[in-house]
């Protein structure tokens, strides 16, 4: 990793932000799914702030946010709803960062599995195959992948 980084838990003065990158997500990986998207932010509005106490900041030396990664918890498995890096900082370990807190911040709550779903124009598809994630099927354009966490 290049960028001097830390983690930091989510603030709700983060939703701004959360926002601004889901909607920069929106507008350059799903752009036909963009209307939709728009006419539903009441609910994403609703899950961001549900996913609060379950997301992460990776933030640099002077608190400046350069991602986030957020997850829901569902009995023994939880899905990584969200990850997200600013485009000037990826390719520098930050995802996978992000990607190994989310795993951490799990454990706690007794999750054996984890889960998520990219679009499968996503570049981010090689973080997780990288990561170990397998790829379990396809929902309509997503890719789906799940992994089996160690035993601490």
């Amino acid at each position: 990793m290049t960028t001097p980084a830390r983690l930091r838990p989510a603030e709700v003065n983060d939703l701004p932000f959360i926002f601004s990158k889901e909607l920069e997500y929106m507008e350059t990986i799903e752009p036909d799914g963009l209307e939709g998207w728009m006419s539903a932010i009441e609910l994403n509005l609703a899950d961001w702030i549900g996913c609060l106490p379950r997301t992460v900041f990776v933030v640099d030396d002077d608190g400046l946010p350069l991602g986030y990664a957020m997850w829901t918890l569902q009995d023994d498995s939880a899905t990584l709803v969200s990850i997200h890096v600013l485009g000037s900082n990826r390719r520098q370990g930050l995802g996978r960062l992000l990607l190994e807190a989310f795993e951490q911040g799990v454990t706690p709550s007794g999750v054996r599995v984890v889960k998520l779903g990219v679009h499968r124009s996503n570049p981010a598809r090689r973080l997780y195959a990288a990561a170990d994630y397998e790829t379990t099927g396809q929902d309509g354009d997503y890719v789906l992948f799940s992994k089996v966490l160690k035993e601490f």
